[in-house]
């Protein structure tokens, strides 16, 4: 299934919600990381398992597979920031 037809079939409040959570999960993760002198990409790695589906007692998200998308691109995103030069 393609990223656009992916969204075309989800509603787009939970997809915004969906987004949102990640975003401020993942900003907190960062800086808690930060005060502890860690790299960023722990507090990533914190934020996706809190996030993810299988975290008891609670779930964050609505839908796992806009999830998975999230995930993909942040991970597309990831390897092209690693890739460019200083």
């Amino acid at each position: 299934m393609h990223f656009f037809d992916l969204i075309s079939q989800l509603n787009g409040s939970f997809l915004i919600q969906d987004f949102a959570v990640v975003m401020i999960v993942a900003a907190v993760m960062v800086f808690v990381t930060h005060k502890l002198k860690q790299p960023m990409v722990i507090g990533y790695i914190l934020a996706g398992m809190v996030i993810g589906p299988f975290t008891p007692p609670f779930s964050l998200i609505h839908d796992v597979s806009t999830i998975n998308t999230l995930a993909e691109l942040g991970i597309i995103i990831l390897l092209f920031v690693i890739g460019t030069p200083n």
